[in-house]
């Protein structure tokens, strides 16, 4: 209506949702201008996403995780080579004992014996925002014990060297760290692919492994040192142990032999596994594992001690990027022409450096053989390949 003037109330309200609004657009450009400048983005911004884990089992996580308890020294390492070690909180007592290997994460940080027998009040004191265990963990128990907590469970295998790509995509997506965790996987493709096609129709050569922690014990079928030997060119003399287990690939790994089989085996070359952390055994403790082989009843007859290919490579350097550089090294030294080009050993070093911890020392072992004159051993830092 004409000349009809509208209430001072009304035009109030209007006045004050005007202003409100001009209020809400600075604060929310405020908020956007902050998440900027300390360097989010829409990948840290929290979220609930469902994970398909190594059993099978579809697992609601909230990402991006910042606190996480890991069982399993592959699984370990490959949460900080992804996201850095700041993310865990927790770990077995067997991994943590590697001194040196995690500093900063001292006896407080021990959640457990091994992947097998958690801690679980410890466990729940760490508030973790997830719990990872292998295949062959605890993971079942864990996943019942710590519902009533809230706290979820995924099953990671860390140790099967075929699941590399499938583990870090997903510690990508959990941490928010998939760009990491890309280049990590490009690197493991590369060398695997150059396995593969260097390899590709050469002769495989029988090799017996011989496993840590004593004599006449071997890998089976499904175990990750099985598959390391297989795809760097070798042929486990006991790969036709038919190891059945209702727990499925890698719920057994080594295997008590008969020395006798070994004899009627006659392996081209025996590889032999020692020691278990960062820091590399004395060169006497590899020398004597060599006339260990040479003085074994039956032995002198073996392919392998008659022409000197005895191989001694230490438990954890072997594991290195799931297995991929224990895979570089035997590979190196079965069919040397082949892998001329490769240097196994700067790529040890920038591997650990960059992702881990950096190896201490010159990590190079001299061990001379019994019989034989300094010129025909060959050094190599983590490893000695006699011939």
């Amino acid at each position: 209506m004409q000349g009809y003037k509208y209430p001072s109330v009304i035009l109030l309200d209007v006045e004050i949702i005007i202003f409100m609004e001009v209020i809400m657009n600075k604060f929310l450009r405020f908020v956007f201008l902050l998440i900027l400048s300390t360097g989010f983005t829409h990948t840290a911004l929290a979220a609930t996403i469902t994970v398909v884990d190594d059993r099978d089992r579809k697992v609601e996580i909230n990402v991006p995780v910042k606190r996480v308890v890991v069982f399993n020294k592959y699984n370990t390492e490959f949460f900080r080579s992804v996201a850095g070690q700041d993310v865990i909180v927790g770990m077995a007592q067997d991994v943590n004992k590697l001194e040196g290997y995690w500093p900063g994460l001292g006896k407080e940080s021990v959640a457990g014996q091994n992947q097998r027998e958690p801690h679980y009040e410890k466990i729940v004191a760490l508030k973790p925002d997830v719990v990872v265990f292998p295949k062959n963990g605890a993971w079942k128990d864990a996943s019942a014990k710590l519902a009533e907590f809230g706290i979820p469970v995924v099953v990671i295998t860390g140790w099967d060297v075929n699941k590399y790509a499938t583990n870090l995509t997903m510690i990508g997506q959990l941490t928010g760290n998939e760009d990491r965790a890309a280049k990590l996987i490009a690197t493991h493709a590369k060398y695997t692919n150059l396995l593969k096609n260097r390899l590709k129709g050469v002769p495989k050569v029988s090799m017996y492994l011989e496993t840590k922690g004593g004599v006449h014990k071997s890998v089976v079928p499904g175990s990750g040192w099985h598959d390391m030997l297989e795809q760097a060119g070798g042929s486990n003399i006991f790969g036709d142990i038919n190891w059945k287990s209702d727990k499925g690939r890698g719920s057994k790994h080594s295997y008590d032999i008969d020395p006798e089989a070994v004899l009627a085996r006659n392996p081209g070359v025996i590889l032999k596994q020692i020691g278990t952390g960062h820091i590399p055994p004395s060169q006497e403790e590899m020398a004597s594992w060599i006339k260990d082989f040479k003085s074994r009843p039956g032995y002198a007859n073996i392919e392998a001690v008659k022409n000197d290919r005895i191989f001694v490579m230490t438990y954890f350097v072997a594991g290195g990027l799931s297995k991929l550089l224990g895979k570089l090294y035997i590979a190196k030294q079965l069919h040397p022409d082949l892998f001329k080009d490769v240097d196994v050993d700067k790529l040890v070093n920038e591997y650990y450096a960059t992702y881990q911890v950096a190896l201490p020392g010159p990590h190079t072992l001299i061990a001379k053989v019994v019989e034989k004159t300094p010129e025909a051993t060959t050094t190599k830092p983590w490893y000695q390949f006699y011939k």
